[in-house]
């Protein structure tokens, strides 16, 4: 009875409690990145918000933004139509090469003196191309492809690797040239090649079981004859490795829309500038879906 009364009185108390939470301070935050592609890279910076803020974001205007490397310099230029968005003409970067990127803000809402942000980052190696992809049933226990409407398509691709085990691969995949969101599909992102690296990925010396190794995992449903789907595998470093991760626990964090300052960062400032600028190498890949 005692206890039938205690825990009537506890669950008799309804008063709200308010908890008295600590603002945070804002911070310049830089996330951005330059590839070997042949293209326009980006650069965004912002600054912070609170934790569980609701209000929008102020993007940083009027930065003076470039990657050097060597003798080269890459300008990034500010887009009229997109502040705070900074783009280069259309360049590729190298692999295996080291680039220093150089934030310089004269004019700032945050401080009384110019804001210097600045990352210098390595682009990782990467393997010479994808030679195919496999666009292929997955098994069931008994190694028995399942061929339902509700199956799974592996997508497996095919081509020689690095023997260096420290590469990590970044993995996008695109449907008909779109890249895949909010759709039914499995994507195995950070793909670490730690005992994998020096094989034909998917070669016959590397296979357990004959059973090919996806890099994502696509609903079939959503899958017609004749549909390309197109891999992207980019090799970062593990230090990336490790940010992105800290992105995706930090619950409700955005590095460009509001990251706090524990996050990971790769950025070196005069004030307490966050973010990461990375240099990332990619190969792809097309495979054609066949029905089975």
């Amino acid at each position: 009875m005692g206890f039938l009364l205690g825990l009537g009185f506890l669950c008799s108390c309804t008063e709200d409690i308010t908890m008295d939470l600590p603002a945070g301070r804002k911070v310049p935050v830089i996330e951005g990145s330059i590839t070997n592609e042949f293209k326009r890279h980006e650069v965004i910076l912002s600054y912070s918000n609170e934790m569980y803020s609701t209000e929008g974001f102020e993007m940083i205007m009027g930065a003076e933004v470039y990657v050097a490397s060597g003798d080269d310099t890459i300008w990034y230029i500010e887009q009229e139509d997109k502040p705070g968005h900074y783009l280069t003409d259309s360049v590729a970067g190298q692999k295996n090469r080291w680039y220093h990127l150089e934030v310089n803000v004269e004019e700032n809402t945050l401080y009384s003196r110019p804001i210097r942000m600045y990352v210098d980052t390595k682009m990782p190696n990467n393997a010479t191309g994808i030679d195919s992809v496999g666009l292929l049933p997955k098994l069931d226990e008994n190694n028995i492809p399942l061929v339902d409407d509700s199956a799974a398509v592996c997508v497996c691709p095919y081509f020689q690797t690095l023997n260096d085990s420290s590469i990590v691969y970044n993995v996008e995949l695109y449907l008909n040239g779109v890249r895949f969101k909010n759709r039914p599909s499995k994507l195995f992102q950070l793909f670490p090649m730690s005992g994998y690296a020096g094989y034909y990925f998917n070669g016959p010396e590397m296979l357990q079981n004959n059973i090919p190794i996806p890099v994502g995992i696509m609903n079939k449903s959503y899958m017609h004859e004749g549909d390309v789907v197109k891999v992207k595998l980019y090799s970062i470093s593990k230090d990336y490795m490790y940010f992105l991760v800290a992105q995706k626990l930090a619950i409700g964090v955005n590095p460009v829309m509001g990251a706090f300052p524990a996050m990971f960062t790769n950025v070196f400032s005069n004030c307490d500038g966050i973010g990461w600028f990375s240099a990332t190498s990619v190969i792809e890949g097309e495979g054609i879906f066949h029905e089975f």
